[in-house]
């Protein structure tokens, strides 16, 4: 029988080049998919491979590839396969649909008048697969299992504002006092600390899924799809006909198929990251930037028409195209589908006006120290970067190559003055990536204060129609933008090859989410 938390796949968790201190959240999307060079595999059983087989695609069966271990336990999860693996199995209150917009999955509906205090109501045909009803408790109790744990997901709780997560994770209060209860079979009432107007969007999280709570003989899911039974290399799937959404499930049967690195996949209908990247694979957007941050306690670069100097001098798009050109080039530090009508137009930079104008010349340059850590894509970067800024006789800059360890460190003492830095968020909503900039935000390493950013931000927390809050984000970003408080460089994307007849996707879906319900295939009748 299968173990409720791991399958017998080995287990790998690549290192990431995202920075881990700044994504101090984004534990399941930057662990292994801001990484396209994993570090190592350790050995698995070599057992016959669907890749070596003839096979013409069907319409009932959906075959995926991995190169991970797979997991039942989602609060184990620590990379994007494992996490796709386990939101074919389960769904939580809402989900996302093919464009990466947020939409009610278990929950129906929910009702909040002011963002702390929040009802979600189930859907009334919501079963487990052995057709065992579903309850708001279902949800409590895997929540409290998750805040007791030892999984680095706990941290979610926290990042949710739920009441009463901080002590309960500590130990300091009894876990019964985690803010969220059942108040009815069908009813989950959620308690914050804070007001999240944004909560919807946060709660499609793979940790935050529900469980089954009796005793079984097998895993007990809720999902699109039910687990069958795992033959070597080979793990499978079927529909799931307790699914209340199980008539628009196109694929009958879904498997899961554990690829060595060096394989084939051009016979499997989907790979996340494939090692052998064959024609058909494409890339979507992450919502995860890359950029350098300035240190705004530095006595220049405390002033804006100095950094916007210094920006306005580096060429992304060269940079991105020369190192890694399937990425996005990013003038802006939101993903490209948060970024809204306030973004700055082009405006012509005559930059040694501007030095001069702030105390910079020739005799007295900018002295200038960028700090990176040294594996070979950020040196690569960095080193454009100072040639860059080199072309002015005004500047004068020097190269920091540090350990991985040594930059978090320095970022953590705001001992730089530009360092490499990032930013992914955990939900698609553009407060995952603004509240960075809040004066008193832990994230904020930057020392950006601004009182009109503050009072934008905590004016989004109020109870308002989502247009009206989308304008104050608008407001806000422009801000950042014309106070130019980091160096934006490129969007990540990952690699995703997709069979040429699958369709059902969007290729602009920026959460890196496919679920395997969504999909259907397109087979020619020749």
């Amino acid at each position: 029988m299968f173990s409720d938390s791991c399958l017998s796949f080995v287990s790998h968790i690549s290192r990431t080049f995202c920075l881990k201190s700044a994504v101090l959240f984004s534990l399941i999307f930057c662990l292994s998919a801001c990484d396209p060079a994993p570090s190592g595999l350790s050995e698995h059983k070599t057992t016959t491979s669907l890749t070596s087989i003839e096979k013409v695609p069907t319409r009932e069966l959906l075959t995926r590839g991995v190169y991970s271990d797979l997991l039942l336990n989602p609060h184990l999860i620590s990379n994007a396969e494992q996490s796709l693996f386990v939101q074919d199995l389960l769904e939580g209150l809402t989900a996302y649909d093919v464009m990466g917009n947020v939409i009610p999955a278990v929950a129906q509906s929910w009702q909040t008048e002011d963002y702390k205090t929040w009802f979600f109501l189930l859907r009334d045909n919501i079963r487990w697969s052995n057709g065992e009803v579903l309850s708001a408790q279902d949800f409590v109790v895997s929540w409290q299992a998750l805040a007791q744990s030892h999984s680095q997901l706990k941290s979610y709780l926290n990042f949710l504002n739920l009441a009463n997560s901080q002590a309960v994770i500590a130990g300091n209060m009894p876990v019964q006092q985690l803010g969220v209860e059942a108040i009815a079979e069908n009813i989950l009432r959620i308690q914050l600390d804070k007001a999240t107007p944004h909560l919807p969007a946060m709660l499609a999280h793979v940790a935050l899924l529900p469980s089954y709570q009796n005793q079984a003989t097998q895993f007990i899911s809720n999902g699109a799809y039910r687990l069958v039974n795992q033959q070597d290399n080979l793990i499978h799937l079927e529909k799931n006909p307790y699914y209340w959404a199980s008539e628009k499930v196109s694929f009958k049967f879904v498997d899961y198929q554990k690829l060595e690195y060096s394989e084939s996949v051009s016979a499997l209908d989907i790979v996340l990251e494939p090692k052998q990247v064959p024609v058909g694979t494409q890339y979507f957007p992450q919502l995860c930037t890359y950029y350098y941050e300035f240190n705004l306690n530095d006595p220049l670069l405390q002033k804006s028409a100095v950094r916007k100097a210094l920006v306005s001098m580096i060429s992304s798009r060269r940079i991105v195209q020369d190192v890694l050109p399937q990425m996005q080039v990013a003038t802006h530090f939101l993903p490209h589908s948060m970024q809204l009508e306030s973004t700055l137009a082009w405006e012509p930079v005559v930059v040694e006006q501007l030095l001069e104008q702030n105390g910079i010349t020739e005799k007295s340059p900018l002295q200038l120290k960028l700090t990176y850590d040294q594996e070979s894509l950020h040196s690569n970067i960095a080193q454009r970067l100072v040639r860059m800024w080199s072309q002015s006789d005004m500047i004068r800059v020097s190269s920091e190559p540090v350990s991985w360890q040594q930059l978090l460190e320095k970022r953590a003492k705001g001992d730089f003055q530009l360092i490499r830095s990032g930013w992914c968020a955990d939900y698609n909503e553009p407060s995952a990536f603004l509240h960075q900039f809040y004066s008193h935000s832990p994230d904020n390493k930057t020392a950006y204060r601004n009182a009109d950013v503050d009072k934008l931000l905590e004016a989004t927390l109020l109870p308002q129609t989502t247009a009206e809050r989308q304008m104050l984000y608008g407001q806000i970003a422009q801000q950042l933008q014309q106070d130019y408080v980091v160096l934006p460089i490129f969007q990540y994307t990952r690699p995703m090859f997709m069979h040429s007849t699958i369709v059902g996707y969007h290729t602009d879906n920026p959460t890196g989410v496919i679920y395997s319900k969504d999909l259907y295939r397109k087979v020619s009748s020749n």
